[in-house]
């Protein structure tokens, strides 16, 4: 046992990941709600990121839980230098050893979750935080799925091509499944724990198509879907079309192979 920062760090190494946590000794009471960001090489936004996280939760009850998927640019070590944020700190940094996808990610991490209720959220932070509360207030009390959605005109600075692609997506998503969403790829949503980890059982897509299943899946279970219109600005780094095109491809037969595994 390593003490750094009056936080206390326990290393643990299992066959699929290293995990490393960081809870300060005064925190003793259970979170309220825990954060949840799932990374893949985001070294170049990651420890902006992490500032802003830390500026705007400051001493709130919050627990946040940072999922590295096997970075391969630096990623975690970054995070491991920087994510000691004080001695108020509740802060897991975990990593996965292979490659599982950001479902995996999100999957791994409620498990691991000591909040009431779960928030998820991209590293890029490009939905409006001040959202969190909103979000985080009616899972809790509704005790359904919370999503994020988004204007398209928000969304402009993605390039047309992109912008299409999406909404040509959501068409094809509603179609299929009749969800009533207009929006089912926002990575910002809100579930009451029990949900989550209810919802996450039953998961089987971890690529492009899990913030879809997950609203599916939802739909499937009676559980509550709510929809929260949220500020969204693209923090992303660019993307060439030509790789947009490629996911495209595969989140459409993903969608095929959702459809045929229920109603």
């Amino acid at each position: 046992m390593v003490s750094v920062a009056g936080s206390k760090i326990e290393t643990l190494q299992s066959q699929s990941a290293e995990t490393i946590w960081f809870e300060a000794e005064s925190y003793k009471k259970i979170p309220s709600f825990s954060l949840i960001v799932p990374v893949y090489n985001e070294a170049d936004i990651i420890i902006e990121s992490s500032n802003v996280l830390r500026r705007f939760f400051g001493r709130s009850d919050c627990e946040l839980i940072v999922f590295d998927d096997c970075s391969t640019d630096g990623t975690y070590n970054k995070l491991k230098s920087a994510v000691g944020f004080s001695k108020d700190s509740n802060v897991r940094l975990i990593r996965s050893n292979t490659r599982i996808g950001k479902g995996g990610a999100i999957k791994n991490a409620v498990q691991k979750a000591k909040g009431q209720t779960i928030l998820i959220m991209d590293a890029d932070l490009s939905a409006d935080l001040r959202s969190v509360t909103k979000l985080v207030k009616e899972a809790y009390e509704s005790g359904g799925l919370v999503i994020g959605e988004r204007n398209t005109s928000d969304r402009s600075t993605q390039g047309f091509l992109r912008v299409m692609m999406s909404l040509v997506y959501n068409v094809l998503v509603r179609m299929l499944f009749r969800t009533g969403v207009r929006d089912h790829q926002c990575g910002f949503k809100a579930m009451r724990t029990d949900t989550a980890r209810r919802l996450m059982a039953e998961m089987q897509n971890d690529g492009f198509v899990f913030d879809t299943e997950l609203i599916v899946l939802a739909r499937r279970l009676n559980v509550p879907v709510k929809r929260v219109l949220v500020k969204w600005a693209d923090n992303r780094p660019k993307k060439s079309n030509l790789k947009w095109v490629r996911a495209s491809f595969t989140m459409i037969k993903d969608l095929f192979v959702l459809k045929a595994s229920g109603p």
